[in-house]
């Protein structure tokens, strides 16, 4: 990944910058290249990640243009090479080039396009917009035929059909296990430039618009965590919004650009009537499969699956989502999501987790949200227990947290403030320490796991465990202070 990363960014110096003015005329081809958060699958150390840095290669891309000679919004698809070139061609086909002559430029003066755009939804094209013949701009029906697919656009009906869909396959299902080809449109990635340089090599910073959500299941009954191992198991979600338009949209003026995706504004609007009525079960993130275990074989994850955000509290607006695993043989739990969470989230700005108390649990657009659930041996009817969840934003890179199905230690910052969190509360039932390790009921210690190499420089002071109730498993990594080996006695006080 980082060679791909070191020849997108290589590729894209040569050629001038965004907003830099051009010698050349308009007869040279429109040139682009982009990257964004990680697009991989999540799970274990090696293998492809959610929130690598990654340049958009070897993929077709919209690229959305005023176009030549008024301004009118345009669009055609941009062909990314292996090396991240992307090639904007008018027809594919012919690979007939978009030239920069084709493109309006607002401000002559300073010879700068005052914007242009570059997303994955190639099978949505900019198009005219037709009014509807029987708008009379009084009776609340829709006012436009279609939309034009650039102030905002509807994704049209799901296909192919799906037996149980709650809205009769009228509205596309946007929900994907991420990493996958379904996901390659479900995963909306959207980005935008202002008062581009004529002529310029064009650099998008992509974001992404969706929510991504895994989950992560253990449990202190023996026969349950064996369970967790099985070959057959299920995990679903019932009463969840999957789909990005619902009929609530309907009436809506689309001169407000309230419908579902705006491409002027890189939005997603979550309208129409929330709650059961427009809300789907059985909602797979598993199906007769394995989990994935971390390396003690404690934690089962789940894949991560891209889905709409919701914005809205779960706890106002209409029926909570309700958690389920079917681990076979009448083994089933099930539990609503909780109204508030604890959220523990990376601040990039103080390069550290940060806990957030009984926080209104929303699905954010950008983020990844990974649910840390117990099962319980159905005490008095309660059968999982949604410890926390760790919200993550795409662009976290993977050594600066554990991902799905890998808790670990990953670098300096890591060690101090597992400490920190092991001194303050040391027992076996303080899942803020599950970020780092698993608790040995065979051992009746923490077993903390060494994810990455740390070195750092000499006079460095080491940060100290109050006791020795815990182990760190190295696995052939180290932890040097110069050229000195640190192991888990010296970081003891005891």
């Amino acid at each position: 990944m980082a060679a791909v990363l070191l020849l997108w960014t290589a590729a894209c110096a040569d050629e001038p910058g965004v907003g830099m003015k051009s010698d050349v005329d308009g007869n040279k081809p429109v040139m682009v290249c982009a990257a964004t958060g990680g697009l991989g699958i999540a799970t274990r150390s090696g293998e492809g990640q959610v929130g690598e840095e990654e340049a958009i290669t070897s993929r077709t891309m919209l690229f959305t243009y005023p176009s030549y000679p008024d301004g009118e919004m345009a669009s055609a698809k941009c062909v990314f090479d292996e090396a991240g070139y992307g090639y904007v061609y008018t027809k594919v086909e012919t690979k007939e080039p978009l030239m920069w002559k084709d493109i309006y430029v607002q401000d002559k003066e300073k010879n700068l396009v005052e914007a242009v755009y570059l997303d994955n939804l190639y099978n949505y094209p900019v198009q005219k917009e037709e009014r509807n013949p029987g708008f009379d701009g009084k009776t609340d029906n829709r006012r436009y035929l279609q939309t034009d697919n650039f102030r905002m656009m509807y994704f049209g009906k799901q296909y192919p059909k799906v037996a149980d869909d709650t809205l009769g396959n009228e509205f596309k299902r946007m929900i994907a296990p991420l990493g996958t080809p379904a996901a390659e449109e479900v995963d909306i990635i959207w980005g935008k430039l202002e008062n581009v340089g004529f002529g310029t090599t064009l650099q998008f910073s992509l974001q992404h618009k969706m929510a991504a959500v895994g989950f992560r299941f253990h449990s202190e009954v023996g026969e349950l965590q064996q369970a967790l191992n099985g070959d057959k198991i299920r995990v679903w979600v019932d009463y969840l919004r999957i789909w990005l338009e619902t009929p609530g949209f309907e009436g809506k003026e689309s001169t407000e650009g309230s419908q579902a995706f705006s491409r002027l504004k890189g939005e997603i609007y979550q309208d129409g009537q929330p709650g059961a009525r427009y809300s789907q079960k059985n909602v797979f993130w598993v199906k007769d499969s394995l989990l994935q275990s971390d390396e003690t074989n404690m934690v089962f994850s789940t894949p991560i699956w891209v889905l709409p955000p919701d914005r809205s509290q779960f706890r106002v607006f209409g029926h909570r989502p309700e958690l389920f695993i079917d681990l076979g043989e009448d083994k089933v739990f099930h539990g609503l999501f909780p109204e508030t969470m604890d959220w523990w989230r990376y601040d990039n700005n103080k390069r550290e987790w940060v806990e957030y108390k009984n926080v209104p649990l929303k699905l954010w657009p950008g983020y990844q949200f990974t649910f840390n659930v117990k099962l319980l041996d159905k005490v008095e009817g309660r059968e999982i227990e949604f410890v926390n969840v760790e919200v993550t934003v795409w662009s976290t890179k993977l050594i600066e947290r554990p991902v799905l199905g890998e808790s670990g230690i990953t670098n300096w910052d890591d060690l101090m403030a597992l400490a920190k969190a092991y001194n303050k509360n040391p027992s076996k039932t303080n899942y803020r320490l599950m970020r780092f390790g698993m608790w040995s009921e065979g051992e009746g210690k923490w077993v903390f796991n060494l994810l990455r190499n740390i070195e750092v420089p000499v006079g460095t002071a080491l940060p100290e465990f109050n006791g020795d109730n815990f182990k760190i498993d190295f696995r052939g990594f180290h932890i040097k202070v110069g050229d000195t080996d640190i192991t888990e006695e010296q970081l003891s006080t005891k």
